[in-house]
């Protein structure tokens, strides 16, 4: 057990029933899916505008770095869910070689987003892991 010096209490799970573990899950995948917008819009700063460029218009499509943030988020919870938290090397460095001149062209927007959501992801895996697993 990870936290097994804590005190034996903090590595018990929460629920010990494979329905009460599921639920855990469930709701940390929400909590996280749902809370990672708000945290980034409120910690990273936005983007910055291009000189000479409109913005789009509103489009009732979900922005790709909207998606891409909720799969990062998916990914991350399960990797930290699986203790296979070796494969979020991966996923860091996949998304920072597709986002590459975005990064370049407004880091502190690509690069804080990307790191402030992957942070989250991972408290909100480890934490729904403790809960469900106490490990």
């Amino acid at each position: 057990m990870i936290l097994a010096e804590a005190g034996d209490w903090f590595a018990l799970p929460l629920v010990h029933t494979t329905q009460g573990k599921a639920a855990v899950i469930a709701l940390g995948y929400l909590v996280t899916l749902l809370a990672s917008g708000r945290i980034i819009r409120a910690l990273v700063p936005p983007p910055m505008p291009k000189p000479g460029v409109e913005a789009p218009a509103p489009s009732r499509r979900l922005h790709p770095s909207v998606v891409i943030g909720k799969a990062e988020n998916i990914l991350t919870v399960t990797m930290i869910l699986a203790s296979v938290e070796t494969g979020l090397a991966l996923l860091i460095s996949a998304k920072a070689l597709v986002r590459k001149e975005k990064i370049e062209e407004d880091p502190g927007f690509y690069l804080g987003g990307m790191l402030v959501n992957l942070t989250f992801g991972v408290l909100m895996g480890f934490l729904t892991r403790l809960a469900a697993f106490g490990e």
